[in-house]
């Protein structure tokens, strides 16, 4: 009588048995924690960088208002002072088909090309991870500022991920205002300066500051605050450097007439990204009125509307 298995039946039956358990292991943990670049992930993940080391409270509405629209929030990638970067990741990240990724930056103090260096860092990571290839991004203030130099300077080549809408919100791109600039600064409802004259109000004890006082300090702070940014001939040299296919959307505010500015940024900064862009690829909307103001941008209902259809209804 023959045997049932010779020794190269069973060798083949051992090499199946290891096929279907390394198989299984590579389905459990493998797909969406390691793809090859250029695997062809559908999903675009939408990374809104923020001015505020951590996410503004107006900066959160924007986030949870997209979210409805499709996006879902996935990831909150903190930037810290000495350089590290942290991952905080859900399960959004691998299920949403737009999932947004939030970046902080704790050190308010680095320049606009040390941020777009750490976002370079960041895109890489999500693109080896998690497999993206394509993007959406959201910057307010300076941030807008690192995301566009990120995508002049490094493009796809380093960051291994293709820009593909870019909305730009109260971006600085010709520097900012003193902080205190003809109190425009200030919410709707906030008292003006006392006329001028009037002796200074004490405040439990303590004098209140003149204006002037405050003004040299506001300029000071600048002055310190504009060198972080790139010169706008810097962003001349490296424009082309653009992807020609990436859209842009400019969102700013100008309070009024006379004095054409959200209290922090000039229309004449903010408007200056569309020499900077293809211009078939440029959109802009321009807010006006006390809900204009910089740090009330992000809760402008005109604006997220825009934002939604720019970004989910193309």
């Amino acid at each position: 009588m023959s045997k049932i298995f010779n020794k190269k039946d069973f060798f083949v039956l051992i090499v199946g048995i290891l096929a279907v358990i390394i198989g299984f292991v590579y389905i459990q943990f493998g797909v969406g924690d390691g793809h090859e670049i250029g695997s062809g992930n559908s999903q675009q993940p939408i990374i809104f960088v923020s001015d505020q080391n951590k996410t503004s409270s107006a900066a959160q509405h924007l986030v949870t208002t997209t979210s409805r629209s499709g996006g879902s929030v996935a990831m909150h990638v903190d930037v810290y002072n000495d350089g590290t970067i942290k991952y905080l990741a859900n399960k959004n990240v691998k299920r949403a088909k737009q999932p947004i990724i939030e970046v902080s930056f704790s050190d308010r103090t680095n320049t606009t090309k040390q941020q777009a260096a750490k976002l370079q860092e960041v895109f890489s990571h999500l693109n080896h991870k998690y497999g993206y290839t394509t993007y959406d991004a959201i910057g307010f203030g300076s941030g807008a500022l690192a995301v566009y130099y990120n995508a002049i300077n490094y493009g796809v080549k380093k960051n291994k991920m293709t820009m593909s809408h870019f909305i730009s919100i109260a971006g600085p791109y010709k520097g900012v205002m003193p902080d205190n600039h003809n109190n425009n600064d200030r919410r709707p409802g906030q008292p003006a300066d006392r006329p001028q004259g009037q002796q200074p109000n004490t405040q439990n004890g303590a004098p209140v500051h003149q204006p002037g006082q405050m003004q040299h300090q506001a300029m000071t702070n600048q002055q310190l605050t504009n060198s972080r940014f790139p010169s706008f001939s810097d962003y001349q040299k490296k424009a082309s450097n653009l992807d020609e296919n990436t859209k842009v959307l400019n969102i700013y505010g100008v309070l009024n007439a006379n004095d054409k500015s959200d209290g922090r940024v000039t229309e004449q900064s903010a408007t200056a990204i569309k020499s900077l862009v293809k211009s078939g690829n440029y959109q802009s909307l321009r807010l006006s009125g006390p809900f204009a103001l910089h740090s009330n941008i992000l809760d402008n209902q005109i604006a997220e509307r825009l934002v939604n259809r720019f970004l989910f209804n193309d």
